[in-house]
């Protein structure tokens, strides 16, 4: 039995587990930070079910983008832990990028989703309605059509976020091979 992997992915089970956890928690008050509308505490307490659709599409959405972003950093520490050909002593430096690029998704997250909830809102505003006022309504329409926007975004967003953290995660060397003729 190879404890060394096991040890590897008991500590990413539980990172997977505070990182879902802090995910859920940050995202919901950096965007009920942003939203500068209304309160969304006082409207999901008074039973608005149109925002706590949204807020729930919300952090589906946030969790979604950070599993993509979370992913290749995962991958990668495990190769560098468990692969005796990786290099040895950089792993502090993976922590570093690993860390960092978290964050950098992080941002991308709530960055995007704020962004594309204020244009779409502008897009589909009309002389007798806005979409923020109609959800403060308890319009469940509204709230539905944003919900499934917001995951729409998330789904085409989450691909670029994990591209991204691809790109700027560095892959650990596992060797050299060479092809003799």
């Amino acid at each position: 039995m190879d404890w060394m992997r096991i040890g590897v992915s008991v500590a990413e089970l539980l990172l997977t587990i505070v990182m879902a956890v802090l995910t859920v928690f940050v995202v919901y008050r950096a965007l009920i930070k942003t939203n500068t509308d209304f309160d969304e505490d006082k409207e999901i307490l008074k039973g608005n079910l149109a925002v706590g659709l949204l807020v729930a599409a919300l952090l589906l959405a946030a969790a979604n983008m950070m599993h993509q972003a979370f992913e290749p950093v995962a991958d990668t520490v495990h190769m560098t832990l468990t692969n005796p050909l990786a290099k040895e002593g950089r792993t502090w430096k993976l922590a570093v990028y690993s860390i960092a690029n978290l964050g950098l998704a992080f941002f991308i997250v709530v960055s995007t989703l704020s962004f594309s909830l204020r244009l779409f809102g502008r897009l589909t505003r009309t002389k007798d309605s806005r979409p923020g006022k109609e959800l403060f309504k308890g319009n469940v329409a509204i709230g539905v059509i944003l919900s499934s926007f917001v995951l729409v975004v998330s789904l085409f967003v989450g691909e670029g976020v994990r591209a991204v953290t691809k790109a700027l995660i560095p892959r650990p060397s596992v060797g050299r091979m060479m092809i003799m003729r």
